[in-house]
């Protein structure tokens, strides 16, 4: 037992304990098991093998050369496991998630943290055994009651009331565990800054940086193996040459960037089969014009002009933020989420929310219309939802500098449709019926200069 206790922490012999505990009560019933053994046929899947096996060959390399020049040995084991089966898995399990290098920039940023020394300082300085079996349960089940009772609030607002108390449990939990980290830092100084316990805490900063160009060429080969199946898919009419010569064009064009080849992928379906396929591989590769701080001068509505800008400003009307700027095939296109309204679920018709999404198209250089949907199914919370339309409409005429703004609420007030014109922009709202649902449609459209 005592050599456990010098190989492990006593928070990590407590987290064994509660998830083989955890792993006992759940296995008890047969759908659960069978679940069980569907993950581990999944995790055991011949690629996922192979690349893994590639990520554990580029760790022993790296652990060799770490090695070579002093800095790890055998006492860093445990701590280089517990990295490649906890944060390494992670990481592998996401890199389908990787579009830019800016994935990679917020790994290492996050590496280098002040807070990843909190991290260490906190799990250096465990509790007895008893103290963490006890510790960890609390802090778990505090956690999940928050977090449901906060999506659930959305939907009750009593369920605010144990948000807060549950914060506070866990705030007063925090402090505590601050305090009492500090004292043992003071304390207990010299055991802290001891040589192994620093290479301890680098190690797994290292073996995050050290890793990333092995998920990036990772991340590379899947992205071009998912856009190729989707080329096939594409072009499958077309002939093989055509689906050979796209491939080679995106294998040119993209070549080991990511980002371009995301962009690609995100555009490949637009394209026109009729077309010369490579000639647009070949433009959609291509870093768009908004991209590359060009401002157009197109629109009479002045923030239409800069596409970022308009996403960025008007993500701020409360209902989402704008996805990216892309390409359609018919035009260029960025749109909100859709916006549930909380309890409007409750007695509606169709079982469905009022829901609100704002959509922005135009060309690749400028914003020519603004289009904010709301789909009204639950009649009974009209009155809310609307109130949230005026609000959206009111920041939008705001944020465009926009002075007409009385004529389209009076008409919301009165239900009536409205269709407004100026010399420099128009605007319409529109309501319609669509099945069970009623659809309230405002248009904002920038005229453009000669």
């Amino acid at each position: 037992m005592n050599c456990l206790f010098d190989i492990f922490s006593t928070r990590e012999i407590a987290l064994a304990i509660w998830f083989l505990i955890f792993l006992l009560f759940v296995s008890r019933t047969k759908s659960v098991r069978h679940s069980i053994v569907g993950v581990f046929k999944a995790l055991f899947d011949r690629k996922l093998i192979l690349a893994f096996s590639l990520l554990l060959l580029n760790i022993i390399i790296i652990v060799s050369i770490l090695s070579h020049l002093g800095f790890w040995n055998i006492s860093l084991l445990k701590d280089t496991c517990l990295w490649v089966f906890f944060s390494g898995f992670v990481l592998f399990m996401n890199v389908n998630k990787v579009e830019n290098l800016n994935y990679f920039s917020r790994i290492i940023k996050d590496n280098i943290k002040v807070l990843v020394v909190w991290e260490f300082l906190f799990n250096f300085y465990t509790l007895s055994l008893a103290g963490e079996l006890i510790f960890i349960p609390v802090v778990c089940v505090f956690s999940i009651i928050g977090a449901f009772a906060e999506h659930s609030s959305a939907q009750e607002e009593n369920y605010r009331k144990v948000v807060i108390l549950c914060k506070n449990i866990l705030g007063l939990i925090g402090l505590g565990m601050i305090v009492y980290v500090i004292y043992k830092t003071i304390t207990d100084y010299e055991l802290l800054f001891s040589l192994s316990n620093i290479k301890s805490f680098l190690l797994p900063i290292l073996l995050g940086i050290l890793t990333l160009p092995y998920f990036y060429l990772l991340a590379l080969f899947m992205r071009y193996e998912n856009l190729f199946i989707r080329v096939n898919s594409f072009l499958r009419y077309k002939g093989e040459k055509q689906v050979k010569d796209a491939k080679k064009e995106i294998l040119i064009s993209a070549n080991i960037s990511l980002t371009k080849l995301f962009r690609i992928d995100r555009n490949f379906m637009s394209l026109k089969t009729t077309d010369n396929i490579r000639k647009q591989v070949k433009e959609i590769a291509k870093k768009p014009l908004h991209k590359k701080g060009i401002i157009s001068n197109n629109a009479k509505i002045e923030l239409f002009n800069d596409i970022e800008r308009s996403r960025g400003v008007l993500s701020k009307i409360g209902i989402g933020d704008f996805s990216e700027w892309r390409n359609i095939g018919t035009s260029f296109q960025s749109i909100t989420p859709y916006f549930e309204l909380p309890d409007s679920y409750k007695d509606s018709y169709v079982g469905l929310p009022n829901n609100i999404a704002c959509y922005l198209s135009g060309e690749e250089t400028h914003v020519k219309q603004l289009n904010l949907t709301l789909n009204l199914n639950n009649k009974k919370q009209k009155e809310s939802a609307l109130s949230l339309l005026k609000d959206c409409i009111k920041k939008i005429f705001v944020f465009l500098n926009i002075n007409t703004i009385n004529s389209i609420i009076v008409s919301i007030d009165n239900e009536k449709e409205l269709i407004f014109q100026t010399e420099q922009y128009s605007y319409r709202l529109s309501i319609y019926q669509y099945g069970h649902m009623d659809v309230w449609e405002f248009i904002i459209e920038t005229k453009e200069n000669e």
